[in-house]
């Protein structure tokens, strides 16, 4: 039975989002970006966003306190709304992160079935950042790859017209900041989740739509059911 709530991890540019969306689409899950999210509140200038805006600007951490909220709000809707199930990208980024989120979802009986590590290195990574450019309406969020996947028209989003930015934190002093909180704060949840027998690995050098067989097979092939755990052992 395949996996319906499911982590997408790896570091910064790897394609996690490229890759939720995607397993999103074909499984009728609902996508749950973190950054998306915080994204738009910083446009908004809610209250949130004003405190999140620093952090994000810095390639930073945004607090737990500001983000947790968001998320379980985020899967509450979309649970009522008959999502047959989640796909986290970009959340947790850190071992508190995955206790909060292991309790959250221990309330709710939606514990985490499977983890997909894309596993991409730096030198990748840096390279795909430097090509990424975003569109510049938070509430569109398309994404696209000066490279591989570019706008139709230089410089405008091709949904909905709005102009395409390199954003604050794919910039190359921001993405050096980002790897190097990545590999501090985040890479621990690697070896946490696969001590709990949720970590599935693929390797994230490849084309898009290669990275994309890969998770889809491993999804397919299912993780722990719903009594499992979320954590490992935390």
């Amino acid at each position: 039975m395949a996996a319906t709530r499911l982590i997408m991890l790896g570091p910064p540019g790897a394609g996690k989002g490229t890759q939720a969306q995607k397993l999103c689409k074909d499984a009728g899950l609902a996508h749950m970006s973190t950054g998306d999210m915080l994204r738009a509140a910083v446009a908004a200038k809610t209250p949130v966003g004003l405190q999140a805006k620093g952090y994000m600007e810095g390639g930073k951490l945004v607090p737990d306190e500001v983000v947790i909220g968001v998320l379980v709000e985020a899967i509450d809707k979309a649970v009522a709304a008959g999502a047959k199930g989640f796909v986290l990208d970009g959340f947790p980024r850190t071992l508190p992160q995955a206790d909060a989120l292991k309790k959250a979802l221990s309330d709710r009986k939606l514990p985490i079935e499977q983890v997909i590590l894309i596993n991409t290195p730096d030198k990748v990574v840096q390279e795909r950042l430097g090509q990424r450019r975003s569109c510049s309406d938070p509430k569109c969020g398309a994404v696209y790859n000066l490279a591989s996947k570019p706008p139709k028209k230089d410089g405008v989003c091709d949904v909905c017209g709005k102009p395409v930015v390199l954003r604050n934190d794919d910039k190359p002093e921001t993405v050096l900041v980002r790897q190097q909180t990545y590999w501090r704060d985040t890479a621990p949840l690697i070896d946490y989740y696969k001590k709990a027998g949720l970590l599935v690995e693929v390797p994230g050098s490849g084309s898009m739509d290669e990275i994309a067989g890969l998770v889809k097979d491993a999804v397919n092939k299912g993780g722990k059911k719903s009594g499992g755990c979320c954590c490992g052992g935390h």
